[in-house]
């Protein structure tokens, strides 16, 4: 063996002795727990590939105290995986349901998969707060974990779910090859409401089985532009060019999206502003926004029917409620003020203010420009 092996071997035998005299020490000579040392310790075990910290309580104190430290990041949930820290479950659904639409709280829907929780999220899924099971739904459907299927497709056929819920199911199902045939089925079968055909035709026109494309295309009626001409699929719409000047024109004139959103200082606030929803949302979400409005309403931005005693109907969205009246906004922005007094029920409905029938006085390009017309509404990058 050369100098410079044996150099090597003795420096690692050295790192490996100071490592077990780390993961050795007694509990009273780490009395003084530290950030610091609770890092060294985790960084020790993962080195060593301890994983299986179950039989000792020194090390999973470290691991938990560490985790404290970095929670709510990429680190956290891995470490998390790494040792099978099931104490985390609780903080895992919290995180997956408040972050659901980003990264982090996907992954700790997935993790919580992984932990084999699907009776925990089903749980939270069917739950009375629509908001927590919009949420936990998302944050499954937008993973890629491969048990997302399962957990899902009781979804896609419960009437008790809401539009949204179901919606948000259908396009988590759709992005498996089983989901797609899944699918397919249940239209074959008429077994697709009319409301949630857009969506289940979106999953399935994506689909990298030309068989299920054709398939579906035989089933599905696809929606029309001004001129009766047949809108192609979304996987299509996103991959054509638009110009953004003539979008604007169409925003502000013909689709008349400028009545309802704002944009800056222009436009009323009816539904969500769109200021900066090119930083939001992507070309695929746009579109679907504008050609199935409500397949995912925005929170605060829900309809509502509100019941008079007189027995007419009022319809917008919520604006204010108190114990003595109720502030409803109509699609003209008009705030209407009503008495409690007068009102004998207030539904939430599932259907959105939005007209869901834009495209058909627009033609494909128009429709094309428009979107590149809000994709470019980003957020101002700050420089440093």
């Amino acid at each position: 063996m050369t100098l410079h092996c044996k150099t090597k071997v003795y420096s690692v035998l050295v790192f490996v002795a100071g490592c077990v005299a780390l993961l050795s020490t007694t509990h009273t000579a780490v009395s003084q727990e530290s950030p610091s040392r609770d890092k060294l310790i985790v960084e020790t075990l993962l080195r060593l590939q301890r994983y299986d910290v179950s039989a000792n309580e020194k090390w999973k104190a470290a691991i938990g105290r560490h985790l404290l430290t970095i929670k709510g990041t990429p680190r956290y949930l891995e470490l998390i995986k790494v040792f099978e820290i099931r104490d985390t479950i609780p903080d895992l659904l919290e995180l997956a349901i408040s972050s659901s639409m980003e990264t982090i709280g996907v992954n700790a829907a997935s993790l919580l998969l992984d932990f084999k929780q699907s009776a925990l999220l089903q749980k939270e899924m069917y739950g009375e707060d629509k908001t927590r099971a919009l949420a936990i739904t998302q944050s499954i459907s937008l993973g890629g974990h491969p048990g997302r299927f399962v957990v899902l497709k009781p979804l896609v056929t419960d009437a008790r779910a809401s539009r949204q819920i179901r919606n948000v199911a259908i396009k988590g199902v759709g992005t498996t090859k089983q989901g797609q045939q899944y699918l397919l089925d249940l239209l074959s079968s008429g077994r697709i409401p009319e409301e949630l055909m857009f969506v289940t035709g979106t999953a399935l026109f994506a689909s990298s089985d030309p068989v299920i494309v054709k398939s579906a295309k035989e089933l599905i009626t696809p929606p029309t532009t001004v001129n009766a001409t047949p809108l192609p699929p979304v996987n299509e719409l996103i991959r054509l060019l638009g110009d953004p000047v003539s979008g604007k024109v169409v925003f502000d004139k013909k689709g008349t999206c400028i009545k309802c959103h704002k944009i800056g200082e222009a436009g009323k606030e009816i539904g969500p502003s769109l200021t900066e929803i090119g930083s939001k949302l992507s070309k695929e979400a746009m579109f679907v926004s504008i050609l199935d409005p409500s397949a995912g309403v925005s929170h605060n931005y829900e309809t509502y029917g509100i019941v008079l005693g007189s027995g007419n109907v009022l319809s917008g969205i919520l604006v204010s409620r108190s114990d003595e009246e109720v502030v409803i906004r109509n699609a003209e922005g008009i705030d209407r003020v009503v008495a409690v007094a007068e009102i004998d029920e207030i539904i939430k409905t599932d259907v959105s203010l939005m007209p869901a029938d834009l495209h058909k006085v627009m033609t494909v390009q128009e429709l094309v420009n428009v979107v590149a017309y809000l994709t470019q509404l980003k957020k101002p990058t700050t420089e440093n």
